[in-house]
């Protein structure tokens, strides 16, 4: 990932490309394998799953599997959202005082 500044500032792209993958990833690898533990445990239980007060049989055990196919698209649509937000405030905070990224040597 590279991140570009204009005059030592950090550009408002580039903080967000840096937050929403930064979430992107620390929650895709706590919640993605918990739920799929979860899920895995509920079906090695053969406890019998109960939704609405009927227990769902046969087939219709393939939809506890939806919460591990849509949690990679919830952690990607939080990871837009938080990392949005967190880069308008940022930028709000930006208009009152400068937000400066200071180079202390390195490769630069």
């Amino acid at each position: 990932m590279e991140l570009h500044t204009i005059d030592g500032r950090l550009k408002p792209g580039d903080a967000f490309k840096m937050i929403a993958t930064g979430y992107l990833w620390g929650a895709g690898a706590l919640f993605v394998p918990a739920i799929t533990l979860m899920t895995i445990i509920i079906f090695l239980s053969g406890a019998p799953i109960e939704t609405n007060g009927g227990i769902v049989e046969g087939s219709q055990r393939l939809k506890v599997l939806a919460p591990v196919i849509l949690a990679p698209i919830i952690v990607a649509g939080q990871a837009v959202m938080i990392g949005g937000l967190v880069v308008f405030g940022l930028w709000l905070y930006e208009k009152r005082r400068p937000i400066r990224v200071i180079n202390h040597g390195g490769d630069a």
